[in-house]
């Protein structure tokens, strides 16, 4: 297949070529600014490898297409201004003892009293329209803006989770993307909390370093990743709406590890008039519909708060609204990577 691809123009843009050594952000990123290729709206790698026979993808239960639901947590203890504008809020309505209750909440360990540890509540949410997803876990004390949280205080969250169905992988940290030890340490960290292995990770603020993020990632062991987007743009950031197998050009090989691209960021719309990033996030759905591909989207937990998030957790939950009604799979990402392996797609996509 890459042979294959070699001798067209998706080569360069599947193997992220314009990515070595390219121009990078404050935060070491890759952005869609920086991108030669401005149309990231049309998944034209896995459309050519459809139509010249390399993949074809059935779904289970007669699902026309999957998505990937992910939840990134960042914090697990609201901000004071978060925590007194919330508590306002409560205020404003004359509901004082909800007011109260936000701000002795602030430091809570309960799922019940603090709004941050909402884990259970989204899987319910999603549970009715049959979906279930994955949660990424910070493991490391480091932050640049401090948001950090000891994982090993969320324990008895992380076995909730598992039991409801969802998935636990790891939030790389801020420092980590290119430093194998930190990130071995943050990974046993979790697993020793969570007391099982991780198989999957999404790094923090999404820094990423094509390819050497990748080789850390498979020499540690995970599975699978989903950092692989734009932070600045939802789209198909090298042309894929399937999970894929990347490509070194250094070494000249394939990296043994799943890369399940990120399509949809909450972070990359809110900028955006909200009739606009509807008609965004549409059109992706229905192109990835129409590839039978994989829609991955990050919906941070901290979004999910209906008194300082209200339209961005209406916004999600109208997004669930329509993959269920268009027939997708509403997965996890573990879920995703044991489908794809043991259905063996990638060998149809990495025989060279």
């Amino acid at each position: 297949m890459l042979d294959y691809l070699r001798n067209t123009d998706f080569y360069d843009v599947f193997v992220a070529k314009q990515e070595y050594g390219g121009a990078k952000d404050q935060f070491g990123r890759f952005l869609y600014k920086f991108c030669q290729n401005k149309d990231v709206s049309k998944p034209v790698v896995s459309d050519f490898l459809i139509k010249n026979g390399f993949l074809d993808v059935n779904w289970p239960e007669n699902h026309r297409f999957a998505a990937c639901l992910t939840h990134d947590v960042e914090s697990i203890y609201p901000t004071w201004k978060y925590t007194l504008f919330t508590a306002a809020k409560f205020a404003s309505k004359l509901e004082l003892k909800n007011s109260l209750r936000r701000i002795i909440a602030k430091n809570k360990k309960s799922s019940s009293e603090n709004p941050f540890w909402n884990f259970k509540q989204i899987l319910k949410l999603e549970d009715q329209y049959d979906g279930k997803s994955s949660f990424y876990f910070k493991a490391t004390l480091r932050d640049i803006v401090n948001w950090i949280y000891d994982i090993e205080d969320l324990t008895d969250e992380l076995h909730s989770i598992i039991d409801m169905g969802g998935e636990v992988g790891l939030h790389g940290g801020f420092f980590s993307y290119n430093n194998p030890e930190e990130l071995k340490k943050e990974k046993k960290h979790l697993e020793k909390a969570l007391n099982k292995e991780t198989i999957g990770v999404r790094m923090h603020y999404l820094r990423f370093e094509v390819p050497e993020t990748w080789r850390i990632l498979s020499d540690l062991g995970f599975k699978y990743d989903t950092t692989y987007g734009f932070p600045d743009m939802p789209g198909f950031r090298n042309g894929m709406c399937h999970p894929f197998k990347p490509y070194d050009l250094n070494l000249g090989k394939e990296i043994d590890i799943m890369e399940i691209p990120l399509i949809i960021m909450d972070g990359s719309l809110f900028g955006l008039p909200i009739d606009e990033a509807w008609t965004i996030v549409q059109n992706l759905i229905d192109i990835t519909e129409k590839n039978k591909g994989v829609i991955t989207i990050l919906w941070h937990s901290n979004n999910f708060d209906k008194i300082f998030n209200g339209n961005k957790l209406k916004f999600y939950e109208k997004i669930l609204s329509y993959l269920k009604n268009k027939n997708a799979w509403m997965t996890s990402g573990a879920d995703i990577y044991d489908y794809w392996r043991r259905n063996k797609y990638f060998r149809r996509t990495s025989e060279s």
